[in-house]
């Protein structure tokens, strides 16, 4: 049956409505009534109906105004207006929002029977569209569906057979999810019909359902993996109170492009190999992993992306060293490392792929680079590779501005602020003269070599005076100043305190 929803201020034409014609005998039955249009729209998106019936004049939102959010909200049911003004503006704004039909009341039977039996043969249309296709046509659409779920297929090849069976991938992002039963002891496919997939896809985006290794398999299109988390929950929660059971769901993290679609696949097919990890929960993404990131975890990708871009190879290696410590010190496991450190690729290589799409065009071994990721035998082998691919697309980008050779001096600043570096050793380390560096540099900064080594200096020691219990002159030793009264006095320069003071003041304001 389909589901019908009647929304009008009046409750004796909302009766009067489910009166008029015999509506199971047209396949429907009504699953709510709105009081006016922000009861209606709340209710619309609550049940997804596949028809709305919806008067036009109603108070606080009128029946346009109802469609157009609904539609904003990608609610893509049917809609026949009723109501008692026969207004141009009405009509063509009703027009224009997709609205089968307009129709004036008191309404006739038989033109509301008329409307309804095309809105029917519709949805039956849609319910049935593999009917148009052939049998050979329907299984090639399905080997196309699988291909793109593996990561060493020929995208030119699978770019001419989307094309060619007509399949619709014009979207500006995709996810897979994976539906499995809860007792994996159990053989057969998991008992989810058409009905219920085209339940789930009202609800989120446009779907593509395939059959893979005992698991339904959802190509998600046009939606965030969180959108789809959602809808998904939904779903099993009513499932479980049907059938008592629900299903173990994994969601991968979002792609923008169609050929990235097996990154996001093998995200979810990770997360379901690890299903011990969360088998109280009903719906798991790629979030459940991230909780446990530390915040510098959590802007890897687009810390990266910078290092990339200045070219700074020695920042790259030691963030991903210190990556890799991290994973050590908090034992995580490898599948939860994997999965995390190919969702942090796949969003650094869409910075990079918006960025500089020229200079990336050719780029055609980032397949490889995941499934590098995917097989490393070693946490070392794991940031190795990843080293590798950040170090071969700051060839690739090879970006020289006078900006970006600032950045790279400020980099190694903050890396080697302890040390007694001169703009004449780094001027030589970078392969500059010194002169030049120092006018570059101050021309970006705004002030000189000297002046910003110790603003970085200082800005270090007082950290270490509010978070340690070191010595006055253990920390002027610590942030590259042999000469604690010279410390003393660039410290008064820049902050306008003595370190006890600023520590004393501090105290003060907590």
């Amino acid at each position: 049956m389909y589901q019908l929803m009647i929304i009008d201020d009046e409750p004796v034409v909302r009766e009067g409505i489910k009166q008029l014609i015999p509506w199971s005998e047209y396949n429907f039955t009504v699953c709510a009534e709105g009081v006016d249009g922000k009861d209606g729209l709340k209710k619309i998106l609550e049940h997804s109906p596949d028809l709305v019936l919806v008067d036009i004049k109603m108070p606080g939102m009128t029946g346009i105004e109802l469609i157009r959010e609904a539609r904003k909200h990608n609610f893509e049911g049917k809609f026949i207006i009723l109501t008692g003004y026969s207004d141009f503006e009405f009509a063509k704004s009703a027009i224009s929002l997709g609205v089968r039909a307009y129709l004036l009341k008191p309404i006739d039977e038989n033109e509301l029977r008329d409307n309804v039996k095309e809105v029917l043969a519709e949805l039956e249309a849609k319910r049935n569209l593999d009917d148009y296709y052939t049998s050979s046509e329907i299984k090639a659409r399905q080997v196309v569906l699988r291909r793109l779920l593996r990561p060493s297929e020929d995208k030119e090849s699978l770019r001419r057979e989307i094309k060619l069976y007509g399949m619709d991938f014009k979207y500006s992002r995709f996810c897979v999810a994976i539906i499995s039963p809860k007792n994996k002891d159990v053989e057969q496919e998991p008992n989810i019909d058409m009905e219920q997939v085209e339940n789930i896809q009202k609800r989120s985006a446009k779907i593509d359902p395939i059959f893979v290794d005992n698991t339904l398999v959802l190509i998600c299109k046009g939606c965030s993996y969180l959108e789809v988390r959602e809808h998904l929950l939904h779903y099993n929660q009513r499932i479980r109170q049907e059938k008592k059971e629900g299903y173990f769901i994994t969601v991968g993290q979002d792609v923008t492009r169609w050929e990235d679609i097996n990154f996001s696949y093998e995200c979810a097919k990770l997360l379901l190999d690890n299903s011990f990890l969360y088998k109280d929960m009903d719906v798991v993404c790629i979030d459940d992993l991230k909780t446990g990131y530390s915040d510098g975890e959590s802007k890897f990708a687009e810390h990266l992306c910078e290092l990339i871009e200045i070219g700074d190879r020695e920042g790259i290696y030691e963030r991903l060293q210190n990556l890799k410590e991290m994973y050590r010190s908090k034992v995580v496991k490898e599948t939860d490392i994997k999965v995390q450190v190919i969702h942090n690729i796949v969003l650094l290589h869409g910075m990079l792929e918006k960025k500089y799409p020229d200079k990336l065009a050719d780029y055609k071994d980032f397949d490889a680079v995941t499934e590098a990721v995917k097989k490393s035998d070693s946490l070392d082998s794991l940031i190795e590779n990843v080293n590798r691919y950040a170090v071969e697309m700051t060839e690739k980008i090879g970006i020289t501005t006078t900006e970006n050779i600032v950045k790279r001096v400020l980099a190694y600043m903050e890396r080697n602020y302890v040390q007694d570096i001169k703009l004449e050793d780094i001027a030589k380390l970078f392969s500059y003269n010194s002169a030049y560096l120092g006018k570059v540099f101050k021309k970006v900064t705004g002030d000189s070599f000297n002046n910003v080594l110790n603003s970085i200096r200082i800005k270090n020691a007082k950290k270490l005076l509010l978070e340690s219990d070191l010595k006055v002159y253990q920390i002027s030793d610590m942030v590259g100043y042999s000469n604690t009264d010279y410390f003393y006095t660039k410290f008064k320069k820049h902050v306008g305190l003595s370190p006890k003071e600023f520590v004393d003041k501090h105290k003060l304001n907590m």
